[in-house]
């Protein structure tokens, strides 16, 4: 099936500015409610995706539709990914938490995923009106502009998100804090800013907790399109299916290297 990328960015970009902008540093207090610890989730979240689903359908009804909200309601719903029908994952507000404490850092995510491999991601920073898509083999691009990560920052110059525990979204991960490695290491509790930051050239590196597809397929997929590499800490190749994986992607082999050694270390 042919995929008009422009197109549905454009879906995405309606999405944002009819549900989510209009309620950013607007939301009562009956608006915001909470999945789990520290797992918010805001009317935003679900109007936006609900609108995103329908859009999408009517532009493409031979495809299936998941989205973060939905599979925390109806968690079979994951398993479309499993199938052979094209599947379309959606985040419709990443970086929540910052979303509902009135910062700016959030995003809308979406991936195309085909048989289990992602073969289109977006992500759209509505606060900065950037746009960054990846096609599978076709690259990754931003308002027309074919990207590439930075490869010239040395090691102990980089910088980039490390995540450590859900308990505080803001901790780095340990072993990296104190291997005196890498540059800077600041959280924005935002995927997608992570994998904008990485596709621009801003920051070199992000490793996440975990490894959900609304999360991740697309970012991996900008990430490696835009020259970078991306998989699993553990040195597999990431997976849309795996969701408990640490994902980490990086500007450089030497990079990767040196986080898959020494992340996760304790004391």
């Amino acid at each position: 099936m042919m995929i008009d990328m422009n197109h549905v960015s454009g879906l995405i970009r309606t999405a944002v500015e009819a549900k989510i902008l209009p309620r950013f540093r607007n939301l009562a207090a009956g608006e915001i409610a909470q999945k789990g610890p520290n797992d918010p989730v805001t009317i935003a979240d679900i109007e936006a995706e609900e609108m995103l689903i329908r859009l999408l359908l009517e532009a493409y009804p031979e495809t299936r539709v998941i989205g973060e909200e939905l599979v925390s309601r109806e968690p079979a719903t994951l398993d479309a990914l499993l199938g052979d029908t094209p599947v379309w994952v959606i985040d419709p507000v990443d970086g929540t938490m910052n979303f509902a404490d009135g910062n700016p850092v959030f995003g809308t995510i979406l991936a195309y995923v085909v048989g289990g491999e992602t073969k289109a991601g977006w992500i759209h920073d509505p606060i900065n009106d950037v746009t960054v898509t990846a096609l599978l083999g076709g690259g990754a691009c931003c308002n027309g502009r074919r990207l590439e990560v930075d490869k010239a920052t040395p090691l102990n110059r980089s910088s980039g998100s490390a995540y450590w525990t859900s308990e505080d979204w803001l901790v780095p991960d340990p072993g990296m804090a104190a291997s005196g490695l890498f540059g800077e290491l600041r959280n924005h509790r935002c995927s997608a800013a992570d994998y904008i930051d990485l596709a621009l050239g801003r920051r070199q590196f992000v490793l996440s907790t975990g490894s959900k597809p609304w999360d991740h397929a697309a970012g991996v997929l900008i990430a490696q399109e835009a020259g970078g590499l991306a998989g699993f800490l553990d040195g597999t190749d990431y997976s849309v299916t795996e969701l408990d994986g640490r994902v980490v992607a990086t500007a450089t082999e030497e990079a990767m290297q040196a986080i898959r050694e020494v992340a996760g270390r304790v004391g």
